[in-house]
């Protein structure tokens, strides 16, 4: 089969899956596509430097038209909370620009680790969470600074990964902040989207050491951005309305298996110990 073909097909189904993640759960879905962008784009004869930092590039594209998407429909069900926002939007896409910068500097391996061991944990507190918590009791409201503080973990794990962020943003909010898990999900859609437009400017901007794929700018791929959005947007539509539907119990236990999940796949234990 064509290698061309078998991306792009690649492409439009995982856009589903990562845009029902998105919606769903309020993260960017860049753990999905970071490793089959990976994989497409050496089936297509790019060396695996150049691959991995277009892979970074491309994901955070598809992430922006994906959280808007989901955004608007959190935002017509009243669960963004835009004094947050005003914050952590801005802080969140200045240190993506700084993650992006520094990904092509730093090894990303012990970024990796750290990001899986801050998930599992994270997704152990969220399940001990009091379940007052998802009906809107005792959320807690920070200074300014402190939203832009709050705004700078997930911004920089976005440039520096090509995640969306959502992932540390959605516990961020749920235990910091109290949100109930709707509206940490509504609202770390719109931090996700900030963080994703300040990735993408800066991997754009970036000098590729290697020739990268046609229909690229910098690091970022247009062709596969534009695949992975046709079926993502839809899907996160999709999925917004299946996190209004789903009981905040529910859905915060399948956000902590989740996060799990992606804890487990970035610690990827048998190559850290060389098996």
């Amino acid at each position: 089969m064509d290698p061309l073909a078998v991306y792009l097909t690649a492409l439009l189904l995982v856009g589903a899956v990562v845009g029902i993640a998105s919606g769903l759960f309020g993260v960017g879905g860049g753990f999905l596509m970071v490793p089959v962008l990976f994989w497409a784009f050496g089936l297509l004869g790019v060396d695996p430097e150049t691959a991995l930092r277009t892979a970074f590039g491309t994901s955070l594209a598809v992430v922006i038209p994906t959280a808007a998407s989901g955004a608007w429909a959190h935002h017509c069900r009243q669960c963004v909370r835009w004094d947050a926002i005003r914050g952590m939007g801005p802080s969140a896409a200045l240190a993506a620009v700084a993650g992006a910068a520094l990904s092509t500097r730093v090894p990303g391996r012990p970024l990796e680790l750290l990001l899986g061991i801050m998930l599992c944990v994270a997704a152990v507190q969220l399940l001990m969470q009091r379940p007052s918590c998802d009906y809107g009791a005792e959320e807690r409201a920070l200074s300014l600074g402190g939203y832009v503080a709050l705004g700078l973990p997930g911004g920089l794990l976005s440039g520096l990964l090509g995640i969306g962020g959502g992932i540390v943003v959605v516990p961020l909010l749920s235990l910091v902040l109290r949100y109930p898990v709707r509206a940490a999900v509504g609202t770390s859609t719109l931090v996700i989207l900030c963080a994703a437009l300040g990735g993408v400017a800066g991997y754009a901007l970036a000098t590729p050491v290697a020739a990268v794929l046609p229909g690229s700018i910098g690091y970022v791929n247009l062709p596969g951005a534009a695949a992975l959005a046709l079926t993502s947007v839809p899907a996160a539509l999709a999925g917004a309305r299946l996190a209004h539907a789903c009981p905040p119990r529910l859905l915060r236990m399948a956000l902590a298996a989740v996060m799990v999940l992606f804890g487990l796949v970035m610690l990827d234990l048998p190559r850290y110990l060389g098996a």
